[in-house]
């Protein structure tokens, strides 16, 4: 045998041993679990034989307690305690007993009432058809063939007939007199009309009878047919009806001596004036003469209310709105007002109102829009409000967007004010989009170069122009030119520079050109070319350094170690360029704060109220916030501003809307009802 097959036989015979041992261990594990089974089912027979044994013993005293309680057993229970336990049984079953028995005479006794009752209506119908066409019945019964009862005449018998048949009727309670639509087992099927041809008695339906004592009911109270419920009384209204001094009388001319005056048409107007509410009635008299000819007054315009078919004028309405979006009070804050000064009115009132006055100033929008394009420089800035409304189609809202707790959106409202004239807009467009529609939009109408001031964002890039690309563009190529705000550029410097040295060094250079621009406007005096000049020799340089350290920022900084920085490096690198055109033109400024100090008011809002209740509510609210911020830019009298122009603007033509902006407005003298 040679080696290799030495140590085949060897990996043979190791292969083998280890078998043989794998089978020894496996008979040793099977002897194990035959034991642990033969255990267990000694275990288990001895358990079963345990629990047949408690059982027979159960079994037995079972059988024992039986012949004790029958008095069977070799002990028993004695007869008065048995006879005890046993009545109380016996008792118990009888009771049950007798409760069923009379529910069945009972039910059986229903079931005989209603045959009976059922029976007496068909013979009162044959009795009466038999006595329609003369035919009599000659074996003294009536047609059911049930007999007459002794002692009682036909006579007798047809007339308890026709009283069970009208107790029938009765208790129909009319659904079946009347209709035969409400069909139920225990109806009349009997019409009233059918009754009263034959003469019979109908009695009233219940139906009826609930009507008349309704009446009855009504007759003794005041008839409430025009007057007026306790939450619409105005106090105000009553005193002047008494008062010759607050009426208007207006008389029909031409009257013939034979004419008859009728009720007259009564027209109230509450106004507001210097701290109390005035009621004027107007009183038209009617007359009609005997030809038919009718004479009457028609309301003359200086009577007419501006604000159409309402009670209040033009002074109410104005004082609610001045009220809510000047003094921010609130609709329960204006009725309680209100109602101290002795106007009754409800919140819903109030509300209407208010939007009455949003919807009198829309045709203003576009003429503020006119004026702000028209002035060449548009300073524009854009904030959140809460808007409740459904998600936007078209537009992933993350979840961030959505308030959970108060169910309302995430909307955006523009801010546009031009410094020229000091006139600001509010705009809320498409439902609070924040899109670069909006923007392209609002400046597609203007025509002439216009400089919007604005921040970094994407939307408004696109009016991007560089400076020596400005220069060879004529006026109407590259109409819209943006300027971005130095203060923007700032803004992420200043909250790293107690931490980065680079981020101070920019925040010092820019509050360099701010101070500079500053002396530079107070000597020029207005004078935009002389700025012009000053701002190249003075400011351009700190700007060069600027975009110096911003260059070697740029190419220095690590992202991974600081990214803040980084990015306030590359905004304020993205920036730079279009900030360069203030140093061409004096009339441009370096920030955008004119803008942020506006936009204020929808700040203000925000943090006193959680939302605007719809989209067609943050319109309206634009336009209140829009009117106000122009009252107080020049100074006017918001009350009386928002009065004239509710008395004009609806007589106004629209070239000539203008007039009514706050800053070519000139008040006009009120009627003098007013």
């Amino acid at each position: 045998m040679n080696k290799a097959e030495e140590q085949q036989f060897a990996i043979l015979s190791s292969r083998v041993s280890s078998a043989e041992r794998e089978k020894h261990e496996a008979q040793k594990k099977v002897k194990l679990l035959e034991q642990k089974n033969s255990a267990l089912e000694s275990q288990n027979a001895d358990i079963q034989r345990r629990l047949n044994e408690k059982m027979d013993e159960v079994a037995e005293t079972v059988k024992q307690m039986a012949q004790f309680m029958m008095g069977k057993g070799p002990v028993t229970l004695s007869d008065s305690l048995r006879d005890a336990i046993v009545a109380g049984v016996k008792k118990e079953f009888e009771e049950k007993l007798r409760v069923q028995n009379e529910n069945h005479a009972k039910e059986m006794q229903d079931l005989k009432d209603f045959f009976a009752v059922q029976l007496a209506a068909k013979d009162n119908e044959l009795n009466a058809l038999r006595a329609k066409y003369g035919e009599g019945d000659d074996h003294g019964t009536t047609n059911a063939g049930q007999p007459i009862p002794d002692g009682m005449t036909p006579e007798d018998r047809i007339k308890q007939l026709e009283q069970q048949k009208n107790k029938v009727a009765v208790d129909a309670y009319g659904q079946g007199t009347e209709s035969e639509k409400y069909n139920h087992g225990c109806q009349n099927p009997v019409k009233a009309d059918d009754l009263d041809l034959e003469g019979a008695d109908v009695p009233d339906e219940r139906c009826v009878e609930i009507a008349k004592q309704v009446m009855a009911a009504a007759k003794q109270r005041k008839d409430m047919k025009g007057v007026e419920k306790p939450r619409n009384i105005q106090p105000l209204e009553e005193a002047a009806l008494n008062d010759k001094d607050s009426q208007i009388i207006l008389t029909p001319e031409d009257l013939p001596d034979d004419a008859i005056e009728l009720e007259p048409d009564k027209t109230t107007r509450y106004i507001w004036v210097e701290g109390h509410f005035r009621c004027k009635v107007i009183i038209r008299r009617k007359f009609k003469d005997p030809r038919g000819n009718y004479y009457y007054v028609n309301l003359p315009e200086k009577y007419k209310n501006p604000m159409g078919r309402m009670e209040v004028t033009e002074s109410v309405i104005a004082l609610v709105y001045v009220l809510h979006g000047e003094h921010r009070m609130t609709y329960s804050e204006i009725v309680t007002f209100l109602k101290s000064k002795g106007l009754n009115y409800s919140e819903g009132a109030v509300k209407n109102w208010i939007k009455k006055a949003g919807d009198l100033l829309e045709p203003l929008d576009e003429v503020i829009q006119k004026e702000i394009l028209a002035t060449g420089h548009d300073h524009v800035d854009e904030s959140t409000i809460g808007i409740c409304d459904k998600r936007l189609p078209n537009k992933d809202e993350k979840d961030e967007d959505v308030e959970n707790d108060q169910h309302y959106y995430k909307r955006w409202m523009f801010c546009h004010y031009s410094p020229v004239n000091k006139l600001t807009q509010f705009v809320f467009f498409n439902r609070g989009r924040r899109t670069r529609e909006a923007v392209e939009t609002y400046f597609k109408d203007a025509k002439k170069r216009l400089f919007i001031h604005s921040d970094g964002a994407p939307l408004y890039k696109c009016y991007n122009v560089k400076v020596e690309d400005l220069e060879k563009c004529s006026e109407v190529a590259d109409i819209i030119v943006r300027i971005s705000c130095l203060v923007h550029m700032r803004r992420p410097h200043f909250k790293l520079k107690d931490v980065s040295q680079d981020a101070c060094e920019i925040v010092h250079l820019a509050d360099q050109i701010f101070h500079l621009d500053k002396q530079i406007k107070a000597d020029a005096k207005g004078d935009f070319d002389k700025i012009a000049q000053e701002r190249v020799l003075q400011i351009g340089p700190i700007l060069q350094s600027i975009k110096d350290k911003l260059d070697i920022l740029e190419k220095e900084l690590d992202q991974t170690k600081e990214p803040e920085l980084v990015k306030a490096v590359k905004y304020a690198q993205a920036e730079y360029p279009c900030l360069l055109h203030c140093l061409k033109n004096g009339a441009l400024d370096f920030s955008n704060n004119a803008v942020e100090r506006e936009i204020r008011r929808l700040a203000k809002y925000r943090n006193n109220n959680f939302f605007a209740g719809s989209p067609d509510g943050g319109v309206r609210l634009a336009r209140s916030l829009t009117t106000f911020a122009n009252c107080k830019a020049y100074q006017l009298n918001s009350f009386r501003y928002l009065c004239d122009v509710f008395r004009r603007i609806k007589k106004t033509a629209k070239e000539d809307l203008v007039y009514l902006v706050a800053h070519r407005w000139q008040p006009q003298l009120a009627p003098a009802i007013y």
